[in-house]
């Protein structure tokens, strides 16, 4: 069923990859107002090196303290690949899977470390290539959270997401705190956007879209190659029309 789900979702031009796959749109998108000044910058990319390589392994947190998390923010974590989609020519969508009844401890507006193994060093030890990625998936959806990521010719992670098939594993860090976001911290948020840097721009619009009481307005600057590369396409007319 997942594999169907992706491939329509891979034909369809929805208005947001979250209500796709199968979240509710929020109502009142005539309240949507967009304005400020504060950027939500991209990640810094990086080689690093660990040995160490876990599955997924869940912060058992007791329930009056908050629901369980399965990220860790000092232990890469293994996530396995549920399905992919492709999204445009260079661009696809991942989605990993982890306990159905747990978050994945993401905030907004907060992103992820990824790794993959790049060969070994001069001593013999694995070196890792790390990149960060911004989830667009509801940081509220528990079970999965899914990453849009542009596959670049010499992109030595972005080759290594393209090489996966379901089931494969990624190593998982985070949460990286970008933005703390809480409703109506700002009057008006300035968006400075291109290509996947998309992504971190959508977890607070989305964020913003799901509170009625929070009158926070956005402007976005988005830039792409052509049109073609433009994400999100749909969504963000909608947007701007109502």
């Amino acid at each position: 069923m997942a594999t169907t789900f992706f491939r329509r979702l891979a034909k369809a031009t929805p208005p947001s990859f979250t209500d796709a796959f199968g979240g509710q749109p929020k109502a009142g998108f005539a309240g949507f107002r967009f304005s400020a000044i504060a950027a939500v910058a991209g990640g810094i990319s990086s080689y690093y090196y660990f040995s160490e390589s876990n599955l997924v392994h869940l912060d058992q947190i007791n329930e009056e303290t908050g629901p369980k998390v399965a990220l860790k923010s000092d232990k890469w974590i293994g996530f396995k690949l549920q399905d992919t989609a492709r999204v445009s020519h260079n661009t696809q969508l991942f989605r990993f899977s982890f306990d159905p009844t747990s978050k994945l401890g993401l905030d907004v507006a907060s992103c992820i470390l990824t790794r993959a193994p790049l060969g070994q060093d001069a001593e013999g030890k694995t070196k890792y290539v790390i990149r960060p990625y911004t989830p667009i998936s509801d940081p509220d959806a528990k079970g999965y959270f899914d990453l849009l990521i542009k596959v670049y010719p010499e992109g030595k992670m972005s080759q290594h997401f393209a090489s996966l098939k379901p089931g494969d594993v990624v190593e998982v860090k985070g949460p990286i705190e970008k933005l703390r976001y809480s409703p109506n911290m700002k009057k008006h948020i300035g968006m400075i956007a291109g290509g996947t840097g998309i992504t971190p721009m959508l977890q607070v619009i989305e964020a913003i879209l799901k509170k009625p009481d929070d009158n926070t307005q956005v402007s976005l600057l988005y830039a792409n190659v052509s049109p073609d590369d433009i994400l999100q396409k749909a969504y963000l007319v909608l947007v701007k029309i109502l």
